[in-house]
């Protein structure tokens, strides 16, 4: 009778403890965002792309001259059947030629795709 009142307590316990922590997680909940996906304009694809290039510079995979280079242009292509941004950057003080234009692709929802020196 004692094993059977100690089982009956610790699952007692057990289910209480779970049940918050199982409530919690509950998809009735509310932070002061949506899950659902917005698209983004060319202004916030630019805001993106420049933070994206900035920390390449702190990352050091960029040189220092790269960090106060403006956006050159932006503009919106389908890739694959998706639409995609590409926000160009020209920077004349590169010392490697080739790396003078920088291309950041940032997809319509505004996460970074990819990064080259030649725009492909």
């Amino acid at each position: 009778m004692k094993k059977m009142i100690t089982k009956v307590a610790v699952a007692a316990i057990l289910t209480l403890g779970v049940n918050p922590l199982y409530a919690g997680a509950g998809h009735d909940h509310e932070h002061g965002h949506s899950h659902a996906q917005e698209k983004i304009n060319e202004a916030k694809a630019k805001e993106i792309a420049i933070k994206e290039m900035r920390k390449y510079v702190l990352k050091g995979k960029l040189e220092k001259s790269w960090e106060s280079v403006p956006v050159n242009s932006a503009k919106q292509q389908v890739f694959k059947s998706v639409p995609e941004w590409v926000v160009a950057f020209k920077n004349q003080n590169e010392t490697n030629p080739e790396q003078q234009n920088l291309y950041i692709f940032v997809n319509q929802y505004g996460e970074i795709i990819g990064a080259n020196f030649t725009g492909k």
